[in-house]
């Protein structure tokens, strides 16, 4: 009985999160999300680039490459990209009134909850990782990068897949 009880808590646990990661995230609902639960949204979608974006609201690069990464997630289809925010801001409320006020977000942001950082070896802001189909991380740099880089990037991943 115990095993049908984990496998429906992880099918509900995946749908939660499939849903999250969808284009039409809306702005107004902020999760937070531990480091294994951001892991599990990267092995979750294997078959798809995944650029995950390490950001805060006071950060100016990273205020200025938001735009560049929301014209780069229109160029791809939701079966080829998924893309994330994830904010190391240090509340929720500062991350949820920007995205009421700033930008209109076309990809989903979350909050890092304490262990993100460390475990994800965050030092500097904006940080950004790149995952190719198969889940593998072959991009970690720190610091702004024109979206017109990634989408050159995406486009070689997705051609090799």
């Amino acid at each position: 009985m115990r095993f049908i009880n984990k496998i429906c808590v992880m099918f509900v646990l995946f749908l939660i999160l499939a849903a999250g990661c969808s284009k039409a995230e809306t702005a107004g609902e902020v999760k937070t999300l531990n480091a294994q639960a951001v892991q599990d949204v990267i092995a979750q979608a294997k078959g798809k680039v995944v650029v995950v974006n390490f950001w805060a609201t006071w950060c100016p690069p990273c205020r200025a490459e938001i735009p560049d990464l929301i014209e780069l997630r229109k160029k791809f289809s939701d079966d080829d990209l998924m893309m994330i925010g994830v904010s190391v801001d240090s509340g929720v409320d500062a991350v949820k009134e920007f995205m009421g006020k700033e930008a209109e977000f076309n990809y989903p942001v979350y909050f890092a909850d304490s262990d993100v950082a460390g475990f994800y070896g965050i030092e500097s802001i904006p940080r950004t990782f790149v995952f190719n189909t198969a889940g593998k991380k072959v991009f970690d740099k720190s610091g702004s990068f024109p979206g017109s880089m990634f989408e050159v990037y995406i486009t070689k991943l997705l051609k090799d897949r």
